[in-house]
Formats: C-alpha cells, structure tokens, sequence
C-alpha cells in the first residue's frame, strides 16, 4: 500500500503547541484507522505517516504504552495474590519491558518494492520465525518461558524449499514488484503457514538486492472429536505439514454401534505444489456404511494473473447412501457410480494498472458418469440425477483483481489478503443422457470494493439452467450481497460489523431437489428437514468484539447475531411463509498459530419453530475458518442448487 505524508498545520485542542520554532516528530498510523487528537478524530485511509509537533508525539507514544502497562500490572497484582495463579501468570504473560533510556532509538530503515524495479535479484534469503513467542512485524522477538521454547522445539519447521517452490522469482531475476507481492500472499495462503513477509535490502554490489523472505509456520498438527457416547463417536487428526515438506494427511475414524459397518475410516494424503510447478495432487480413500469412496485428483488453478494455463484430472469410484425424507416416509438406497473429470484453461493478461491486473480466460471441461447401482427406475422425469450423462461445458471470462492486506476480517489478527475487482464470465455447454440432450446456459458477475470509512462490499448474481426442446428446466437465480463493516476501536477492544444477504430462486427443478434454511444456509443452529423448498431469502447481521484477552495463546472475539429466512415449505409464494428468526450471543477461541479450527460456544434463541424443536439452542463447535471468493477463474461448472 501506497504510503502517504500528511503535515497537520493545524491540530484542535492543540494548537497552543504549534508556533514557529516547535519542534516536531513523526509517528506513524496504520490504515483504516482513527487518530484521536483530545476531543477530535481524523479518520486515515491508508497507511499514513503524521509530522506532529514533538512534545504531542511523545506524549501520545508514551499514553499509548502506559495505558498497554498499566492493564499487565493490575493483572500481574491480582494473580500475584495466590501461589498457583501467580504461577499460571508467569507461565502465559510476559511483564512489559522497563525502558533502559528515553533516548528514542533510531528507526530500521525499510525499503519499498517499487524503489528497486528493474535491479536484479542476489540473494534469496529465508528466514523461519519460530512458531511461538515471535512477531511477523519485528523479527528480533523471543520468548523466554520454557513452555514456549520446549513447543517451539516439537515443531517440524516447512523446509527451505518448500518456501522456494511457493516463490515467482529466483536469484537473478529482475525485480517485478507483482510477482514479489504475489509471492508473499501465496506463501501466507498455505494451509500450514500463518504470515510471510518479504522485504528487499541493497546489495553491496551496485544494482543488486537481496530477498528476504520472512515465513512464520503453524502447529501443523491438530485434531477433531465427536462424541455422542461410547457407542457413537468419530475422532480425526490432520497434520498439514507432513515432515516440513509441505504435504498433508489426514487420517478420521467414526464408531456407530447402531450401524452395520460399526468402524468407518476416511484417509487423504495431498501433495501441494509438485516442483514449483503449482500442480496439486491428492488421493482419498473412504469406507463406511453412508461412503465408500476412491478419489485420485490432480489440478493446477489460475495461482495469479501471470499463470496462463491450469487444469485438472479427477477419476472417483463412489457409493454412497442416499436417504429421502418425505412426510410420511423414509426411503432409502444405495447409489454407485464412476466418474472422470477433465478440464483445461488457457488465461491471457491483457492490462496492468499499478497493482490492478486484468485477464481474460477460456475453459473446456468434459466430465462423464455411469451408474453401477440406481433406484429401479430411472427415465426424462422421474429420479433425473442418476442418468448416465456425458457433459461438455465452455467457459469465458473476464476479471480484474488486487488484494488489500487488512486484519481482524474472519481472522484473528494474522494477515488476511482481501480481494478487490469485477468477475464476468459466461458458460454453456450440452448435457448427453441416456434419454435425451439439453444445452446448459449460465452466467456470473460479481464485484468487490473497499469504499473507503464505508467498508467492504461484494454484490453478485449468477442465472444459469438447461434448455431442453422449447422447455427451461433445472434453473436458478441466485442473488447475494455480502458487507463487512470498517474496524472501529473502543479502548482495547476492535469492533466489525457483518452482513448477508442471499436470495435463490429454482426455476423447474427436479421433485428431490431443495434448498433450505438450517443452519449454514438461514437459522444457524436450527435444523428440521422439512424446512425446504425451491425460493430461499435469507438476512444475517452478525457485530463482532475482538476483545484483548489471551489464554494460553487463545484470543477471544465475543458476537451477537440475528438471523432472519424464508423458505417456500408452506405455499409457493415465498413472503406469504413464516419468517424464521434466530437472535443469539456466542464467544470465538482462536490461537492463530495452530490449525485447528476455531472454538465456537453458541447460545441461541428462536421465536417460532416447527413442532418437536426447542425455542432455544446450545452448541459447542468447531468452526473452519472463511474466505472471501476470490475474483478469478477456474473450471466450467454448472451453478450449484443448494
């Protein structure tokens, strides 16, 4: 981001500093902030960097750090009262540094990646910060606590290749501040990586400067339970950096006594990035009683704006269980098929405005599946999904994309790459079954700012379906704005606030196909499998607290939500149904230099409810951490009706 240096002439309340011989300092803002000067507040967009007068720099630098100290030493009083919380507290907190002089030290210099465009590339350096007790921001921070050196110790730190093969650039190369930018926010985007930074510094050859690439992993480790009883449990355990080399396996098993197969298992093991030539491969093997499953892939996505060609092989063999649930009776088969996926892409870069770039892409995919196991009968209008059927599908698309690094969006304080652009594409292709042939037809546009103090918003619609003969069949208009507020900071405490919206309309879908309103989908925490139909509107508010508090590296964000949907389950109009509500408070555990999921304690409250379902919920999850879509094209697909 593009730093900015404002003179203050003036300052409210402070004016009587300013005369023509004061002294001034500087002191730096981070973006999208407020800078509170006495009884006034300025808001700044950017990164910015205040030429104040001295003794208010000082002063403001010194307030900020006392208020910081004095928090730590009421705590460190009061766990200090008993012997076994004074040792909890030597154990999680570190006493704020006692300051050996006044004299201001003087600043690291840094360098912007735009200064050395067109140099070349000496050395590529990298560096691993240790898991625990070091900053992404101040590469000099250690910890001293035994618990935090003996955890940094366990860990098996991602290997210096791995970083390399993850890099768009090599010692020698000319400097492209794209793809030292891109590099950065790939290497962040890694599964087993929390934050990476890449800095640039002079060479003492002239015209030559070295990359350092500052890289801080996560406990690659981590593992899921669900437990019911002893007669009904399922436990799971991922290590997504698999001997520093960057490869994940994942490893669950699931008891069910009531079932017939009581022991299921569900194994993947992935390879990322084959040789640096961004290629994916993973393999999964499943079986239990609901999925027996073996799944091989093999793909290379459009990684960045510079990557021209992608595509992707998936061949699966599944069974699974299927289960219909109508009012008056349950029915249920078994379904098995094979299935082969191909796709190619080819992406042209056609304009670069500063770090804006444009493409456009094309795709082919053709994908086939044969039924091995069905209902007994299958035809043009009664159970349609398990025809065998060849689909061919064409893709073009136009998008525009950058990234704004931000925080304390869906993460807990890490770095998080926000997209910014516009997404138009267009799809089509033919369905051949054993019964008859349609043409499909589809389209998407989507769009993503940041404006400015307003915040974020994302606006989409997509419209797709069959044609078959002069009849429009298996449609679907989906309409979603997705908002997230500014951050704004009360005392120690930084405030976001969300919003959702998500309307669907089916056009002539097939008698088993439903959207509902449980849970992800509408009500959070309200399940009824009746709550169906084929028109979805839903509302979600949700304000988020990140709170200060730590707990053994957790932090805390605290939130309160409602939630408001319809579904067409009554009567085919959709606002003449019962408006589902979910009002609820719930608190979010996060240490963000582990994998696992986020811990999530959720108490809700629903006004009206479908018989047989409690007005109030209760639930302890674990919640996977979000993305926000990013601007870009993969393979064709027809949209998803769900």
């Amino acid at each position: 981001m593009k730093k900015s240096l404002i003179i203050l002439l003036v300052v409210i309340c402070h004016a009587d500093l300013l005369s023509q011989d004061a002294k001034v300092d500087t002191i730096a803002v981070q973006g999208r902030s407020f800078l509170v000067l006495g009884d006034s507040s300025l808001y700044v967009p950017n990164d910015t960097i205040f030429i104040l007068p001295d003794s208010l720099a000082r002063r403001m630098v010194l307030d900020r750090g006392k208020r910081s100290d004095d928090f730590y030493i009421k705590l460190k009083n009061s766990f200090h009262k008993r012997r076994f919380t004074k040792e909890l507290y030597d154990l999680l907190f570190k006493d704020p540094e006692k300051k050996k002089s006044t004299k201001k030290a003087a600043p690291k210099p840094r360098y912007s990646i735009e200064e050395f465009e067109g140099q070349r590339i000496g050395k590529v350096i990298i560096k691993k910060l240790e898991i625990f007790g070091t900053s992404i921001n101040d590469t000099t921070k250690r910890s001293s606590k035994w618990a935090i050196r003996v955890g940094n110790k366990l860990h098996t730190y991602t290997r210096s290749r791995v970083i390399r093969n993850n890099l768009f650039f090599e010692e020698g190369d000319i400097i492209n501040a794209d793809l030292i930018t891109d590099s950065e926010r790939i290497i962040r985007s890694l599964p087993f990586v929390r934050d990476s930074r890449i800095y640039l510094k002079p060479n003492k050859k002239e015209g030559v400067v070295d990359a350092i690439v500052v890289v801080k992993d996560l406990w690659s480790i981590s593992f899921d339970a669900g437990f019911s009883g002893f007669d009904d449990w399922d436990l799971s355990l991922t290590e997504r950096n698999f001997l520093g080399l960057g490869h994940e396996l994942r490893n669950e098993v699931d008891y069910d006594e009531a079932s017939d197969q009581l022991l299921g298992y569900s194994g993947t093991y992935r390879i990322n990035n084959i040789k640096n030539t961004f290629i994916t491969t993973d393999f999964n093997f499943t079986s239990s009683e609901r999925l027996d499953r073996t799944r091989f892939r093999i793909f290379r996505n459009f990684i960045t704006p510079e990557t021209k060609y992608a595509g992707g092989i998936q061949i699966t063999r599944e069974r699974e269980l299927i289960q219909r649930i109508d009012p008056d009776e349950i029915t249920s088969f078994d379904s098995e098929n094979n299935n082969q996926d191909f796709w190619l892409g080819k992406s042209y870069l056609i304009s670069r405005e500063d770090d804006r770039r444009s493409n456009v892409q094309i795709g082919g995919r053709f994908s086939r599946t044969r039924f091995i196991q069905r209902p007994a009968v299958v035809n043009e209008s009664t159970n349609q999904f398990f025809r065998d059927n060849d689909l061919y599908l064409i893709s073009v698309g136009y998008s525009t994309r950058s990234y704004e690094k931000s925080s304390l969006i869906l993460g807990f304080g890490r770095t998080e790459d926000i997209p910014e652009g516009v997404l138009y594409e267009i799809t089509t292709g033919r369905e051949i079954n054993e019964f008859d042939n349609r043409n499909y037809y589809g389209f998407e546009v989507a769009l993503g700012r940041y404006m400015g103090r307003l915040g974020y918003l994302r606006p989409e619609i997509a419209f797709g379906g069959f044609q078959r003969s002069d009849r429009f069949e298996q449609g679907m208009l989906n309409l979603g704005v997705r908002y997230f507020s500014n951050l704004y900071r009360l005392r120690r405490t930084n405030f976001r606030q969300f919003f959702t919206f998500d309307y669907i309309l089916g056009i002539r879908r097939f008698d088993d196909e439903f959207v509902t309103i449980n849970d992800n989908f509408g009500i959070r925490g309200l399940n009824n499998v009746f709550l169906r139909g084929t028109k979805r509107l839903n509302l979600k508010s949700e304000t988020v607290a990140f709170t200060p508090l730590y707990f053994l590296g957790f932090r805390m964000a605290v939130y309160g939500f409602i939630d408001l949907a319809i579904v067409n389950n009554e009567t085919n109009k959709l606002l003449k149904n019962t408006l589902y509500q979910g009002y609820g408070i719930g608190f979010r555990f996060r240490n963000e230099n582990l994998t696992f999921n986020t811990i999530q304690i959720r108490l809700a409250w629903y006004p009206n409810v479908p018989d047989g379902i409690s007005n109030f919920d209760y639930d302890i999850t674990g919640a996977t951490a979000l993305r926000i879509d990013d601007f870009t094209l993969n393979e064709p697909e027809i949209l998803s009706f769900r």
